[in-house]
């Protein structure tokens, strides 16, 4: 994960990216009791090297633990937004169903991409955004099969 978030920095080091300080496995403890149950493997493992990212271009966030329940809009019992673009203009958004976890955008909720935070954040890198291999090529991708 640590490698990841090097190359996503460096990728986008030009354009702008801040990197936030790793988490304290206290406040990921105490995020997880608020949201109502344990996050991913990796989500932990991503929150434990950074809390979160902030990239200048198409102004796209990984999100700090505790902005993520700043408003209950962002957050219920199975599920939490993770991350945005262009100022909460879009979501991609983590949730708990059936025993398995999913990641979805927002826009359809029944496209699942992945349950993996580092594959998401490796479309990502590859990407970005809009381009092909991005998140959301990835999305349409997914949506044609």
């Amino acid at each position: 994960m640590y490698r990841l978030i090097s190359e996503i920095q460096l990728k986008h080091l030009k354009e702008g990216i801040t990197i936030n300080p790793a988490a304290s496995i206290q406040s990921i403890e105490a995020f997880e009791r608020k949201i109502g149950f344990r996050l991913p493997e990796d989500f932990i493992e991503f929150y434990s090297v950074c809390n979160g990212f902030e990239c200048e271009e198409h102004m796209f966030n990984v999100k700090k633990l505790e902005e993520i329940t700043d408003f209950q809009v962002d957050y219920g019992s199975n599920w939490f937004h993770f991350s945005d673009y262009l100022v909460s203009s879009d979501f991609w958004s983590l949730r708990v169903f059936e025993n398995r976890y999913e990641i979805f955008n927002v826009a359809d909720v029944e496209i699942i991409l992945t349950s993996s935070l580092k594959e998401f954040l490796e479309r990502y890198l590859k990407g970005d955004i809009f381009e092909p291999e991005g998140l959301y090529y990835w999305h349409e991708e997914i949506r044609l099969k």
